[in-house]
């Protein structure tokens, strides 16, 4: 079961990956261009490697994504209020509940996935005490 959602999960990424390559920024609103240059940072993101150095600096902060309330990616509903309160939060850069456009939305979304597989790591260790 595991082995299959973390195939499904890989294609999903991959697929991702090669939409965003070719980001054409000259058809894009200047509303739109401004909010996916906040977001191209995700386009190389490593969740792994970026939770393995914050958690070598002591850094157990998760990923919260800003919105009218503060959702955390990859975070159980249950555990939400416990882990903001233990671990303590950082917003994503670029983040926004408002959507400019198609591009726009492929980027949050993509950042969405980085930051759970971040906090599913950040979470272990920060919860361990």
């Amino acid at each position: 079961m595991k082995s299959t959602i973390l195939l499904l999960l890989l294609a999903l990424v991959f697929t991702a990956c090669q939409e965003m390559e070719g980001i054409d920024m000259s058809q894009l609103s200047p509303e739109e261009k401004k909010a996916v240059e906040s977001l191209l940072w995700v386009k190389d993101a490593n969740p792994d490697k970026s939770a393995a150095e914050a958690l070598g600096k002591g850094d157990k902060r998760l990923m919260a994504m800003a919105s009218r309330t503060t959702i955390l990616p990859g975070i159980e509903p249950g555990l939400i209020s416990k882990a903001k309160s233990i671990c303590g939060i950082r917003y994503l850069e670029g983040s926004t509940d408002t959507v400019f456009g198609d591009t726009h939305l492929k980027l949050i979304q993509r950042a969405s996935e980085y930051a759970a597989a971040y906090n599913r790591i950040v979470i272990e260790q920060c919860m361990e005490k």
